[in-house]
């Protein structure tokens, strides 16, 4: 009976984990896109394809059904112990679909009006690259919850220190900011982008303490 039941569970989280493995992925490919995007806006590039847009929408409707199915199969689940960790992964996964929706559009209405030079360029593109870094680390993290605990660890240490590294770049894109010589309305929106990057990342780290909760609780 024990031994039924122990399967079950772990059939359970193999499944769930699985749901999630996918939910990590639409959010993935959005930041993706987004990352492309910056790219090209540093590269001198002064619109998005409208095509690009409708992508990113797109995954994040994706992103919301995957949610929902997901919420159904946890509400049917017997795993009670780690049901609320496993809600707050997904409400903190679909915080990065819905950023890279809000970063992209962002974008799109200030691209044509500035490109960013010197110092504060170089800092927009590294800031770029370690959000999809951790976006990454944690879809790793997620993929190696219900097979190699140890791994989906290393994975949610990563993705906190690649987080502290992004507040960094943060504070110093904004301090760049405020006295360069560009229209108010690009440098207000410019900074709304800036700061859902930064806010993705504090929702990586959030989903990394999470996944060390998880571990923990599935190593008892």
């Amino acid at each position: 009976m024990v031994l039924d039941n122990e399967r079950f569970l772990s059939s359970e989280l193999a499944n769930i984990s699985q749901m999630l493995e996918e939910h990590f992925r639409a959010a993935l490919s959005a930041s993706k896109i987004v990352h492309v995007a910056v790219t090209d806006w540093l590269n001198g590039k002064k619109a998005i394809d409208p095509e690009e847009l409708q992508k990113v929408t797109a995954l994040e409707e994706k992103g919301d059904e995957l949610k929902h199915t997901i919420l159904n199969e946890l509400a049917k689940a017997s795993t009670l112990m780690q049901r609320e960790d496993l809600l707050r992964l997904v409400h903190y996964n679909d915080k990065l679909t819905d950023g890279a929706e809000w970063c992209i559009y962002h974008l799109s209405a200030i691209i044509g009006f500035w490109t960013p030079d010197g110092e504060i360029k170089d800092k927009i593109a590294k800031m770029s690259d370690l959000v999809l870094e951790e976006i990454t680390q944690q879809r790793e993290a997620v993929r190696f919850l219900s097979i190699n605990m140890q791994e989906s660890m290393k994975r949610a240490d990563e993705i906190c220190k690649i987080e502290k590294q992004i507040d960094v770049l943060q504070r110093e894109i904004v301090t760049l900011l405020y006295p360069a010589q560009i229209p108010l309305a690009v440098l207000l929106r410019f900074r709304d982008f800036i700061n859902m990057m930064e806010d993705i990342a504090n929702f990586g780290e959030d989903a990394a303490i999470t996944i060390r909760a998880l571990s923990l609780t599935l190593n008892m």
